[in-house]
């Protein structure tokens, strides 16, 4: 394995960190939209021009560290560093991707499940005739959490699809760039 590859597998497990990770400001967005049709036009929009921006940051990142990740490497000259040649490191890039993807998978799901739980029964103990879902307070975070349920639960047990997509992506790019004519350099 050379230092790039090991640069290539760090900036890649960071980046499946960042998809975990953006979530959390989606779903504030969403809810926050939501919020800005039912109230005055005040606040709302600061926050929500705010969260659209934290987005952008984190999709940009994450282009970055799964698709972009030899660009990456080059802006911030991470491989000039490691003088060795070679590291003797004998497990492929794709197989460290599908552990990680699988490892996030159970985090996120054993964060989520007991919450979804939690809230669900929470809603079946105040459930009447009166009180039906979509007027329930706390539903919005009852789809949130099942959505989290669900998205773990395709990450742990589809990570071979999610790696063989990001290494798709990964090998298109090395084949534009090398068949760039030369001098275009």
């Amino acid at each position: 394995m050379t230092p790039r590859s090991l640069w290539i597998i760090i900036l890649k497990i960071f980046g499946i960190y960042l998809v975990l990770q953006i979530y959390y400001p989606l779903v504030q967005l969403i809810s926050s939209v939501f919020m800005a049709f039912n109230q005055p036009l005040d606040n709302n929009w600061l926050t929500i021009s705010f969260l659209f921006f934290a987005i952008s940051i984190y999709l940009f990142m994450i282009i970055a560290f799964l698709f972009r990740t030899d660009w990456l490497i080059g802006i911030l000259k991470l491989d000039n560093s490691i003088k060795e040649e070679k590291l003797e490191i004998n497990v492929h890039r794709s197989t460290v991707l599908k552990i990680v993807i699988m490892l996030a998978g159970i985090a996120m799901f054993a964060d989520s499940l007991p919450l979804f739980l939690k809230e669900l029964y929470s809603y079946y103990q105040q459930i009447n005739d009166t009180v039906h879902f979509k007027n329930y307070p706390r539903a919005s975070i009852i789809i949130t959490e099942l959505v989290k349920v669900l998205i773990s639960y395709f990450m742990m047990t589809s990570s071979r699809l999610i790696v063989n997509f990001i290494e798709r992506k990964r090998k298109e790019t090395d084949k534009v760039e090398n068949t760039s004519p030369p001098g275009n350099n």
